[in-house]
């Protein structure tokens, strides 16, 4: 035996205080405009965990992201981590009743989910700031002591399986569950993962609950987690709040599962795969399996490649096939980007022309991946590439709290901790042979081709869907040609980008800023508001113009020229607009029934340069009959598929149809079948004649800046002919006393119903008074009718304004209730809130009081989010910009009796909207009040203050 020498003894304690102190990771590399704080640290149980104090912030919020998702599902319990994240929910230890959790962070103006992933699975709230305490308490039992409680085990079953019901008609989510018949079946990314009553039956020796206790104790350890939590308390007061509250979680040692199984069996590739969609659509997809991409994420070569195969400007694959007229867009993307494997996806809307020619537009493709391999792989783009993260990361502006910590959450998870926030921006170094090595991976030896489209010739039915689709081998000839492509001259990789800022400074102010935007230039028929606003540290700007005009809706036909010629307009633009996108500066040209709009955002460098290119175009007749025959098909078939979304979707469209001045979806096919390109040139003139222009500048700009643009605007397209402002969009009243009826005859195997009540009036404080009834009934609402009765899986109740006119809706899509046994559980709940209202403690009133306010007085994230809101004042016609801080002292000053009457207001002023779906027996359905509702409209029975008529 050696003794220590006292140097050696000291060295050792050193090194034992070293190991017993917290574990803490690298500080992540920042944004130079980020000025939050953040620390990463590993509690003793192993939960790796990032908090992120913003003393600025007004909300507080958390995300946990668990490694397990339904890749872990056991054979013959599909579904079952699905069914795990809804179970969560309802009830712990210490929280056992099963809305305790929705009740807290709904009385606390928040919102939460969660969802399921294949390797993982993600929960995540948000809570006005000062509630996060209590809030991750409630939260962290759910990975502590979850009930299970059994009569909710049996019923969430019936909610899982009414989500699933629920998309069963749905054609995403139909593609992507037949997406997975061409994968390998021996790969669990095949299997079915959402569950319904067959995959969660209770079997003899088999209680459901018992598997989902078993999966949760093999699935969920502390070891296998990551928690992200944002609040404006200090880093280390956040720390302790997690320490107290996540130490608890059980570390149970558990390694996350890897999969050696391919994703596709290389012995059956190439396939193709035929699938019949229920809208009018014609998509192309052509998948390939490629080597793991996770590792490369910071020279990201897929991402490269990904950006040139969808670029749509001069030299793409787009814009040879739009010449071509085959097809309408195109995007590229990693597919599945797992731990051991991943794919790459390129997804072209087709033609009709291009549809007939799909083998072609495949050839195409791989003469453009032939010409990337020669000339696409170029430094100078990658450098570019980088160069424009690198910018994006340098003006980082922070996200909602909800979306930063799911975010970070995942990113834990991927990523050293020091590359925590920069990991999606970093380029750090070009590396060809890496680039050329995945495009060589691109074959059509590799491909899986995918045609999704109606009247497609099947063999095949998938037994839970119903889908039809036909799985085998492309055609021989075309994969032969496929495989020595043809060299294509108009192919050919792009050049570096004009539209890249160069000048990213922020300009000095002229004078002290004011808080709020101010009107800097008038002419007759157009202003021009304008603030100057550097408050975010980032050079971008917000420029807003809208062209209002009484002639954009004034009949069916002009509606649909009005949306053909902003269509149109972005078509003939698409090349530039995309260019200007990549540098981070995007253009948005939409109609609307009360005109056009364009909304330019981004670095404010290029602005001016993007509006004169806008301009030319906006002032020139459309002259393409090929690019107005190919829009107008895509607008018929847009109108065409309206008929087939979701139930409730479909509900809130006849809603807004029966109450505001908009065309029936047949209305508007009926004008657009006869409509030619001469009728869109003969219709310009009128578009912009009597126009009248309002205009918002924002942000990294001058004054000159501003008013050179607005009055480039005005001269070009509203000098000629101006207006005085076009009144806002009234809304019908409801008569009272009476509940009209509007019965749609949908195709889907569920029914729905959206019952409206509505206000009489846009006073605020009608408008703050039906904003705090709906804080208060929309969990119970929930809760009643989705937890506790099972009616369906989408259930909620929201705040309704139309055009300033306040409203409640309450929404149910369900498999198993027809639109009257519907209608009378919306009463009885009614019925209830109007006697729960009146026995409501003061103190309980006060908290939903503080609830709502948090939610009006939210700060502005962004620069963007800040032009938005100023830009919903000036269409209010509120230059005061205040309507917040109005509601704000409305809201506190509303009383129980006041809600009573409100409430018996609103339910005396309802329309509801419903379809019975595929149900036989259709009952009583109590007729429909079309016909009404139509002459109401027609008479101008208006709810007043929605609009000033002329």
């Amino acid at each position: 035996m050696h003794s220590l020498s006292s140097r050696a003894i000291r060295f050792t304690l050193l090194l034992f205080v070293i190991l017993a102190l917290p574990v803490r990771a690298a500080m992540p590399i920042q944004s130079p405009t980020d000025s939050r704080q953040y620390e990463v640290f590993t509690l003793p149980n192993r939960l790796q965990v990032v908090v992120v104090s913003d003393p600025t912030s007004d909300k507080g919020a958390a995300s946990l992201n668990v490694q397990a998702g339904s890749q872990n599902d056991p054979k013959g319990r599909e579904g079952l981590a699905h069914f795990l994240e809804h179970m969560l929910f309802l009830g712990t230890e210490k929280y056992p009743e099963a809305d305790a959790y929705q009740q807290f962070i709904s009385a606390n103006g928040g919102s939460h989910n969660a969802y399921t992933a294949f390797d993982h699975t993600n929960y995540f709230f948000d809570v006005k700031a000062d509630a996060l305490p209590d809030a991750l308490d409630r939260f962290a039992q759910f990975f502590i002591s979850p009930l299970f409680t059994p009569q909710y085990v049996d019923r969430e079953r019936h909610a899982v399986h009414s989500e699933f019901k629920a998309k069963i008609r749905d054609d995403g989510r139909r593609l992507y569950v037949a997406g997975k018949l061409a994968m390998n079946p021996q790969h669990p990314y095949s299997q079915f993962a959402v569950g319904n009553l067959d995959t969660l039956a209770d079997r003899p020796a088999s209680p459901v609950r018992d598997d989902l206790i078993t999966f949760y104790k093999n699935h969920y350890s502390a070891n296998l987690m990551t928690l992200a939590v944002v609040g404006n308390q200090s880093t280390s007061e956040l720390r302790k709040l997690v320490e107290e509250r996540f130490a608890a979680v059980p570390d149970r040692d558990l390694k996350a599962l890897t999969i050696d199984t391919p994703l596709y069996d290389a012995d059956q590739l190439p396939k193709q795969l035929d699938v019949v969609t229920l809208m009018q659509t014609r998509q192309l997809q052509l998948s390939f399996p490629i080597k793991p991409m996770r590792e490369y994420w910071r020279k990201k070569p897929v991402n490269y490649i990904a950006s040139l195969v969808g670029y749509e400007g001069e030299g793409s694959l787009l814009s040879l096939l739009k010449q071509k007229g085959w097809a309408q867009a195109l995007g590229a993307s990693a597919g599945m980007d797992l731990e051991g494997q991943a794919s790459f996806n390129v997804g072209i809307e087709l033609t009709e022309a291009g549809f007939e020619h799909y083998n072609e537009v495949v050839g195409l493709f791989f003469s453009y991946i032939d010409a990337l391999k020669h000339s696409g792989v170029r430094k100078e783009l990658y450098d570019e590439e980088a160069l424009l993260a690198n910018t994006d990361f340098r003006f980082r502006e922070p996200r909602e709290a909800i979306h930063e910590v799911t975010n970070l959450s995942v990113s834990l998870s991927r990523y050293p901790a020091v590359h925590l926030l920069d990991a999606p921006y970093r380029y750090d170094s070009f590396d060809a042979e890496l680039i050329k090595g995945y495009l060589d991976q691109l074959t059509p030896e590799h491909l899986v081709l995918t045609r999704a489209a109606q009247n497609l010739s099947t063999d095949q039915r998938t037994p839970r869907y119903e889908i039809d689709y036909r799985l085998g081998k492309p055609d021989e000839k075309a994969l032969a040609s496929w495989q020595k492509p043809a060299k294509n001259e108009q192919l050919y990789a792009r050049g570096l980008n004009p539209f890249v800022a160069h000048d990213l400074s922020l300009l000095a102010a002229d004078s002290q800023p004011e808080a709020t935007p101010e009107r800097i230039w008038q002419a007759e028929g157009g202003d021009l508001w304008f603030l100057q606003d550097d408050s975010f540290g980032v050079p971008r700007a917000n420029l807003y113009l809208a062209l209002l005009t009484d002639t954009a809706n004034i009949t069916p036909k002009a509606a649909v020229l009005n949306e053909l010629y902003a269509r149109m307009l972005s078509d003939r633009l698409n090349e530039v607009l995309y260019d200007a996108s990549l540098a981070g500066l995007s253009a948005d040209i939409y109609d609307h029934s009360r005109g056009i709009s364009l909304r330019l955002t981004g670095y404010n460098d290029r602005m001016p340069l993007l509006l004169d290119a806008i301009l030319r175009a906006a002032k020139e007749q459309p002259s393409s009959e090929s690019r107005f025959a190919r829009i107008k098909q895509l607008l018929k078939e847009d109108l065409e598929n309206a008929s087939k979304e979701k139930p409730y979707t479909q509900t809130f469209s006849t809603l807004y149809r029966s109450l505001l001045p908009q065309w029936t979806d047949e209305e508007q096919l009926k004008a657009l079948e006869p409509l030619t390109l001469a009728d869109l040139q003969n219709y310009l003139p009128n578009l912009f004649s009597h126009v009248h222009m309002r205009a918002l500048a924002h942000g990294n700009l001058t004054e000159e800046s501003a008013r050179l643009m607005a009055e480039k605007v005005y001269n070009a397209l509203v000098a000629n002919s101006p207006a005085p402002a076009t009144p806002k969009l009234p809304v019908v009243q409801l008569p009272a006393g009476r509940t009209l009826h509007a019965t749609l005859d949908l195709d889907h195997n569920d029914s729905a119903l959206t019952l409206y009540m509505q206000g009489e009036n846009t006073d605020i404080q009608t408008r703050s008074e039906i904003a705090l009834l709906n804080e208060i009934i929309s969990t119970p609402f929930y809760n009643q009718l989705r937890t506790e009765q099972q009616l369906g899986y989408i259930v909620f109740a929201s705040f309704m304004p139309l055009s300033e006119v306040p409203g409640i809706a309450l929404v149910v899509q369900s498999p198993v209730a027809d639109p009257v046994n519907l209608e009378a559980a919306f009463n009885v709940f009614l019925d209830q809130m109007q006697q729960s209202l009146a026995e409501l403690p003061e103190q309980t009133l006060d908290g939903f009081r503080r609830s709502l306010i948090s939610r009006i007085d939210q700060r502005d994230n962004s620069l963007k989010e800040r032009t938005s809101r100023f830009w919903r004042e000036l269409d209010r016609d509120n230059t005061a910009f205040d309507t917040p801080e109005q509601m704000i002292a409305a809201v506190n000053k509303v009383t129980l009796t006041q809600l009573t009457k409100r409430l018996q207001q609103l339910r005396s002023r309802e329309l509801a909207v419903r379809s019975f779906g595929n149900q036989s027996n259709k009952g009583d359905s109590g007729g429909d009040d079309k016909a009404l509702l139509d002459a109401l409209k027609t008479e101008q029975q208006f709810v007043p203050g929605s609009a000033t008529l002329p």
